[in-house]
Parts: C-alpha cells; sequence; structure tokens
C-alpha cells in the first residue's frame, strides 16, 4: 500500500505542476528538474512517515513544496506561499475528512485508525484522489484560471488569503493535536470532520470574495483608463481642429499674400518681397499652431499628446516617437492600458524631482521579429523593494500595484519581455518594453 500512496502523491504533484505552468512563466524547462522537484517532496513525506513527526513533518512536506515552487516558476513571495499554502492544505484537509469519516464509520478513534498501515495508506491514497476532484470542480466553477491570475496579482487581497490560509493550517494542526488526548472518540471524530470541512468551506469563501474583489478592481482600473482615454481622445481632436482652424484662417490670406510678393518681384523690388516673405513666415509661426505627431499609430499619438500637454504644464521636457508596426499584436486596449500606465507613473516622478531636472524621453526600434521600446524619466532616487520587486511609492498602492501588474501581464502574456531599471545615481529610471511581432506570438 505504501507504494501505491506514493505512485498517488507522485500523481498528485504531476497535477499541481500542470496546473502552475498554465498560471506562471517557468525558470526551467527540462523534465529532469520537475522529476527532482518530485523525489525531493516525496523524500519530505517520506522522512516524515518513518519519523512520524506529525506537525514537523507538515512544515517540513510544506518547506519543501515552498522551495520547489520558488526553484521552477517565476513566482513572487506571496505567490509561493499561497500556491504552496493551497497545495499543502488541500492534500491535508482532505485527509483530515476522510480519516474522521473512518473513524465514525469503524467505531474507532483517528489515532487508532491511523495506527493501522492499510487504513493509513489507503487514506492518503483517497486523499489525494479528494483533493484533485475538489481541486478540479472548483477551478471549473470558483477560480477559473483567467480570476486566479487577477488575484495573484492583487498584492494586497493575495495578502490577505495568505493570512487566512496559514491560520487555518495552524487552526487544523491544534484541532489534529487533540486525537492524543484521549477525547471521546465519537464526538472528537465528529469535530474533527466538523473543523476540516467548515476549513475547506471557509477557504472556498475567502478565495471567492478574494477573486471579486480583485476582479472589480480591475474592472474599475480599466473603466478608469477608458474614461481617461475617451477625454485624452477629445482633447486630441480638440486640439487637431484648432490646428485646421487656424490653417485656414492663415490659408484665407495667403493667396493675397502671395499675389503681393509676385508683384513686388515682377517691379524688381526685391529686397520689399523678401522682407514680405519674411513677414508670412513670422506670421504662420505666430498664427498656425504646431501639431506634433509623436507616433504613427493613431491613437497612441492621442495618448503622446495629452501626455505632451500634461509635461509642458508641469514643465517637464518630453520627447517622443513611437513607431510601431501595421501587424503589432497589441490590441487598441492594450495599447491605451500600457501607455497610460506607464506616462502616468513617468510624470507623477517627475513631479517629485526639481523644474530643471524633469524629462521624458521614449524611443523605439525594432526588426523583422521585435518591436523595442524604451521609456527613462527623471524620479527622486526612492526606491521600496518588496521581494525582488520594485514596489510603487504611491499612497493609492492596490491600483497603482494593480497598474504594473497588468503592463507586465500583457507583454508576457504575448511572449514578450518587460525590464525596469531604476538608477538611483543617475535617478534615471527606465522602462523597456520587448513586444513580438505578430509572426513570433506565442500560443496560449
Amino acid at each position: 500500500m505504501m507504494v501505491i500512496a506514493i505512485v498517488s502523491l507522485v500523481a498528485y504533484n504531476i497535477f499541481i505542476f500542470f496546473y502552475l505552468k498554465r498560471l506562471f512563466p517557468l525558470k526551467r524547462e527540462h523534465w529532469l528538474y520537475y522529476a527532482a522537484a518530485i523525489a525531493l517532496n516525496i523524500g519530505a513525506f517520506l522522512i516524515s512517515d518513518i519519523w512520524d513527526l506529525h506537525q514537523i513533518g507538515v512544515f517540513l512536506i510544506l518547506g519543501s513544496t515552498l522551495l520547489i515552487f520558488k526553484l521552477l516558476f517565476r513566482m513572487k513571495g506571496l505567490q509561493v506561499l499561497c500556491t504552496g499554502g493551497m497545495y499543502m492544505f488541500s492534500l491535508y484537509s482532505s485527509r483530515g475528512i476522510i480519516v474522521s469519516l473512518y473513524a465514525i464509520i469503524l467505531k474507532n478513534s483517528i489515532a487508532g485508525v491511523l495506527r493501522n498501515e492499510v487504513y493509513y495508506y489507503t487514506i492518503i491514497v483517497l486523499a489525494v484522489l479528494y483533493s484533485m476532484l475538489i481541486f478540479t470542480l472548483i477551478r471549473k466553477t470558483i477560480v477559473p484560471l483567467d480570476k486566479m491570475k487577477q488575484l495573484l496579482c492583487n498584492r494586497e487581497q493575495l495578502k490577505f488569503a495568505v493570512i487566512y490560509l496559514f491560520l487555518l493550517i495552524i487552526y487544523l494542526l491544534l484541532v489534529n493535536d487533540g486525537r492524543f488526548w484521549g477525547i471521546r472518540p465519537l464526538w472528537f471524530s465528529t469535530l474533527y470532520l466538523i473543523s476540516f470541512t467548515m476549513g475547506k468551506l471557509g477557504l472556498l469563501f475567502v478565495l471567492n470574495h478574494t477573486i471579486r474583489v480583485s476582479v472589480l478592481m480591475e474592472y474599475e482600473l480599466h473603466t478608469r483608463q477608458l474614461q481617461e482615454q475617451l477625454e485624452r481622445q477629445i482633447r486630441h481632436y480638440k486640439s487637431y481642429q484648432r490646428y485646421t482652424e487656424s490653417f485656414r484662417a492663415f490659408k484665407h490670406d495667403y493667396k493675397d499674400m502671395m499675389a503681393s510678393v509676385k508683384t513686388l518681384i515682377k517691379n524688381h523690388e526685391n529686397e520689399k518681397a523678401v522682407k514680405l516673405i519674411d513677414d508670412i513666415h513670422d506670421t504662420m509661426q505666430k498664427s498656425v499652431l504646431v501639431h506634433k505627431t509623436y507616433s504613427n499609430n493613431v491613437l497612441l499619438d492621442a495618448v503622446l499628446q495629452d501626455a505632451a500637454n500634461t509635461c509642458e504644464e508641469n514643465h517637464i521636457r518630453f520627447s517622443s516617437f513611437i513607431y510601431l508596426p501595421l501587424d503589432m499584436i497589441l490590441s487598441e486596449l492594450h495599447i491605451i492600458r500600457i501607455f497610460a500606465n506607464v506616462l502616468n507613473n513617468a510624470i507623477e516622478a517627475c513631479c517629485k524631482v526639481p523644474a530643471l531636472e524633469r524629462f521624458i524621453e521614449i524611443t523605439s526600434s525594432g526588426n523583422q521579429d521585435w518591436t523595442m521600446i524604451e521609456v527613462a524619466n527623471s524620479f527622486n532616487g526612492e526606491v521600496i523593494l518588496a521581494g525582488e520587486e520594485l514596489k510603487t511609492t504611491k499612497k493609492n498602492k492596490d491600483f497603482h500595484g494593480l497598474g504594473l501588474n497588468i503592463i507586465k501581464d500583457i507583454i508576457e502574456s504575448m511572449g514578450g519581455l518587460v525590464w525596469i531599471d531604476a538608477d538611483q545615481d543617475k535617478r534615471v529610471f527606465t522602462i523597456k518594453l520587448h513586444i513580438p511581432q505578430a509572426s513570433q506570438e506565442k500560443p496560449s
């Protein structure tokens, strides 16, 4: 039975690995790494089983799981704790439910059931199967893949879920301790069953709540960005309208002025003609509004036009031209969400430094496979690190942290890369977006 139990645990690990591959980028892809990871996890289980470590064994298996997830997948600290904790909780709570049912049906104590080797390993196999079944049902109903990604990107909601998850694990460990205290078997087995069942239901409730909040927060951010973009478009059209009207007014007088120049040249009054041409040029510079173009993409140009106007108001030097290929895989919505976030962050960072030091420079380059866009701006040199990640210094951390994650999520989901560098000595913040062309898009 022990061999069957080990095989079931191997299957559980493979099942979880395939799920995590759909949530996170891989650090290592060769199958040998995954085989070694499973061996490490099974080794932790065997040590716990042979030495009868009880609670220490739970933390040993949990620790090995956290280490494995960190080494195999590109996860942040909270994401490692969440996925590793759920891995352990799912298995442990399923085992608790099944062992309590065994005890009630057999009219034996939980400790007595677990001392029977056949029962012990059968319970492990059933716990694995039950965990996989519940996990599959939950994934298709309460926690679909896209919503789970939204939760994993929302730091505050994820933190709440992780704290609740680990408090729940500690509570169930304390309940499990009761089997050594000689409490009435039937009463304790019933309490055990209720505790572990309510633990599962409680976690489902918290996951459902945190996911709903994360979805609503992203929806609110999305709506806000669309409203801001609509305002940008209106300002952009009004600016273009003023440019058109000023040019039309200049054109109205242009024929008369050129006729005068022609007459002066015919009469050999060249000096007066030159002076009149200079006057026409000066009039054009003063009367006709200059309409700069910042991108070959109309929508992105509107975003950049608005950013340029904001920079002018805040005395920020702004230079930009972004060329987007016609076959770019970015949708219009992606363009708004990426560049609105990048530019808003850059402008706010610039406003924290003296006026003479403020600048935003945007450049782009590309080849047949990639488009590279670099945004550099001045900042005050203050950087907050959360693990290996840069953390926002803004007051509204929920939305701004979410916005930064959205940028990475969009680019990386297309097979692209986001590179961030905060040079504290030069006080220059740089973000580079590497976006694949349509032919390079990776299938999801």
